[in-house]
């Protein structure tokens, strides 16, 4: 007997033959159908549908023959898929070199013409065959091979969609035991308490959370009347009326105070739902606790940290008033009394006298200036932003005029590019740069004309404001703290000041959502930059100016 070499793609083919899932598979309707259109086209008594695998020959579908399958050496469909392009056509058997001494031939089923057609997959692997077989020898016309052509093809189809239809089960299967799986962790896992009632008023079901907050094990609970568990009482006052409220379709929530065994009293959130199935059908109530206990504590401690910022607030706009009224009277008199005293008396006091009261009026105007500088700073933080479209080249139109006398004594010039309009406070904004450009003005080197550069340019997000001026500049080691409340670089005897004023433009600048830097070369200056931010509407105009 001639045993059918094995095809070069071997592997390959028992591959694709095994990914279908088709051996040893139920009957179906659909391949026993070709079966049949397969003998009646060929006038053959037995009609097959043949799957080579390793060792056996399997039919998913046959007419005529009893037996499920025979050993892989024997089949005739073993040589017809090693041509697959090829319907093979055996019209006697007994005389075919091949098989003439196979035992299907010389015993039952007595075979003496065979035709299958290879059952081909769009890859190229024959995984068996369409074939019919008859007890004598014959041939087939060119309608028949065409016709077990077709049926063969029509394999693979009914093959390819069985495939699909699995796949797609399987992912349906898939997701639904992932829904399931997620459902019942989120039900497991919540924080809420959860559990599920019947219309019997049984608990039919509780999440994890409840079984650990009330200490308990689920079949203490799950199948167990309500009214057993929370008392009869209770139940009949407090809970069937909300369980009944669900049950016709209805919402009740409430909050309270409860006393579960592993937190003690707890204040929580109760819920009751009803619960529907499929069709819609009310079948019972959920009944969901939430635990609000930490939002209480919350909530209660925020209520007590207003409280406190109120007392704070009212505490600070008195030390505003005692600053700004009670401190700056007695100011006001020492520095308004020395100057009578220094023009009434000035000619009949002594050259020391006369310097003792310049010390006092200088004081004076100095705690005067402190007093100002304090309580802008102490104001801010109780000062909410108006923002408004603000033009800054019409602050600097006021800055200068502002500062008129002191760019007088110092014989300096103030230069302004174009500037742009941003979003801020006027009043705020209007503060920060004459303070700069004042800085610019007193800081101002020997012999050396005090000339303030204002100029504006953008980049991404931010607007930048630059003030630079030509003075005497900033060491670098004190670039990084100059910001700070009280910072001074110079003696009073040099530049008069409170060292509060670039503490306040900071400030200012924080509160508009931008930031101040500084920039120095001691001997030629010092460059300030604020940094504001450009309104969105502002950056979408240009984008699509853009």
């Amino acid at each position: 007997m001639h045993v059918a070499p094995k095809p070069a793609n071997e592997s390959q083919r028992l591959a694709a033959l095994h990914k279908f899932e088709i051996l040893d598979s139920l009957p179906s309707q659909a391949f026993d159908d070709i079966t049949l259109l397969a003998s009646t086209v060929c006038k053959a008594p037995i009609a097959l549908i043949s799957l080579v695998d390793a060792e056996r020959q399997w039919f998913k579908s046959r007419v005529g023959l009893d037996v499920a399958q025979t050993s892989r050496e024997m089949a005739f469909c073993s040589h017809a898929i090693l041509d697959p392009a090829r319907v093979m056509v055996v019209e006697d058997a007994a005389s075919d070199a091949r098989f003439h001494d196979n035992p299907l031939v010389r015993e039952a089923p007595d075979v003496r013409f065979y035709a299958g057609a290879p059952i081909v997959t769009d890859d190229g692997y024959a995984l068996g065959t369409v074939c019919v077989i008859d007890r004598e020898a014959r041939g087939l016309d060119a309608v028949q091979v065409e016709a077990l052509r077709a049926l063969s093809r029509l394999v693979v189809n009914l093959l390819e969609q069985d495939q699909q239809q699995r796949e797609r089960a399987r992912k349906a299967a898939d997701e639904a035991m992932r829904r399931t799986e997620r459902l019942t962790a989120i039900a497991t896992q919540a924080l809420d308490l959860k559990s599920f009632v019947d219309r019997d008023y049984i608990y039919r079901y509780v999440n994890q959370m409840y079984l650990d907050y009330w200490e308990r094990k689920r079949e203490d609970i799950e199948g167990k009347p309500v009214a057993e568990l929370v008392g009869e009482q209770a139940f009949i006052e407090m809970v069937k009326p909300h369980l009944d409220t669900a049950l016709g379709g209805g919402t009740v929530s409430y909050e309270g105070s409860f006393i579960f065994p592993t937190r003690g009293v707890t204040h929580a959130e109760v819920t009751y739902l009803p619960a529907r199935d499929a069709d819609g059908v009310i079948i019972g109530a959920v009944v969901r606790v939430h635990d609000i206990q930490r939002l209480k504590e919350r909530e209660e401690l925020l209520r007590a940290t207003v409280n406190m910022l109120e007392r704070k607030t009212m505490e600070q706009q008195r030390f505003i008033h005692i600053v700004s009224h009670d401190l700056r009277e007695p100011i006001n008199t020492i520095v308004n009394f020395s100057s009578l005293l220094s023009g009434e008396l000035g000619e009949d006091l002594s050259a020391a006298a006369r310097r003792y009261l310049r010390f006092v009026h200088g004081g004076g105007e100095r705690m005067k200036l402190l007093l100002d500088d304090l309580v802008h700073l102490i104001q801010l933080e109780n000062q909410a932003i108006d923002t408004r479209p603000v033009d800054l080249n019409r602050l600097m139109i006021e800055v200068p005029a502002d500062l008129a006398l002191a760019i007088a004594r110092a014989g300096a010039r103030v230069e302004c590019g174009l500037l742009p309009v941003v979003a801020g406070d006027d009043s705020m904004l209007r503060i920060v740069l004459q303070n700069l450009v004042a800085n610019g003005i007193k800081f101002a080197r020997k012999g050396v004309s005090p000339v303030v550069r204002v100029d504006a340019s953008a980049a991404g997000d931010w607007h930048e404001i630059t003030v630079r001026d030509n003075g005497v500049g900033i060491p670098a080691t004190h670039l990084d703290n100059i910001f700070d409340m009280f910072k001074r670089l110079h003696s009073r005897k040099e530049y008069e000041g409170t060292g509060l004023g670039l503490s306040i433009c900071r400030r200012i600048a924080e509160m508009h959502g931008g930031r101040i830097t500084a920039a120095s070369e001691p001997g030629l200056g010092s460059c300030f930059t604020l940094y504001l931010p450009v309104p969105r509407a502002a950056q979408t105009l240009e984008s699509i100016d853009a």
